[in-house]
């Protein structure tokens, strides 16, 4: 049951994120990096898929290391803090956009410090 979840949640993160590649409003990054968070968890195929994909691995791969994330960062959260405000009325859709917006935080700052460490070790 919490595999489903979990390949449901990233399929859901991985349409969000195509349809931000073409809307710009929606911040295509982060919601990339939640659903290869949720495929890592769930299958390594999916996982194997969105990270070599033509289309979604450009927004896997760090291409300026530290200052890519931190913008991206940052950008993810201006939208969801304006969406909180401006747009939602519902509390529990806040609450919600708030919960995804530390969830693919939580996982970009896993992937960058992975990728650092393995850098620094020489493991790869």
């Amino acid at each position: 049951m919490k595999r489903i979840l979990l390949i449901s949640g990233g399929t859901a993160s991985l349409i969000m994120g195509i349809i931000g590649i073409f809307i710009p409003v929606l911040p295509t990054t982060p919601f990339m990096i939640l659903s290869a968070g949720l495929y890592v968890k769930s299958s390594p195929a999916l996982y194997n898929r969105i990270i070599n994909s033509r289309l979604t691995s450009r927004y896997m791969t760090p291409s300026s290391g530290r200052r890519a994330g931190i913008t991206a960062l940052a950008i993810m959260w201006t939208m969801i803090i304006l969406t909180a405000v401006f747009v939602v009325n519902a509390t529990w859709l806040r609450i919600l956009l708030v919960a995804v917006g530390a969830t693919g935080t939580v996982f970009k700052i896993r992937y960058f410090f992975r990728k650092n460490n393995k850098q620094i070790t020489g493991n790869h």
